[in-house]
């Protein structure tokens, strides 16, 4: 998780969230949904996440604030018990 930080060169760049699957749908066309689809290859952090409607973004498994540089941990609904970093523009 925290190994991650190292590999974040496109932390909070854009992605985009497949539209293959019913949950990751309503995912992408929701203006309030979070999730996070991971082994994305769009990014470097391989995980492309969508926080609260924000438009998706490349993100990394967090524990807490100081995981996440310019933003915030935050729990995923769709995947619960689990936080992504958040910029601090789409909080």
């Amino acid at each position: 998780m925290i190994g991650l930080l190292g590999c974040s060169g496109d932390l909070y760049g854009q992605c985009q969230i497949p539209d293959d699957d019913a949950l990751l749908v309503e995912c992408a066309t929701s203006s309030t949904a979070s999730c996070v689809v991971e082994e994305q290859l769009e990014c470097e952090t391989r995980v492309c996440g969508k926080y609260q409607g924000s438009q998706p973004f490349c993100t990394i498994e967090c524990a807490s604030d100081g995981d996440c540089p310019s933003g915030a941990c935050r729990e995923f609904v769709f995947q619960t018990n689990r936080r992504f970093c958040v910029s601090d523009l789409d909080l």
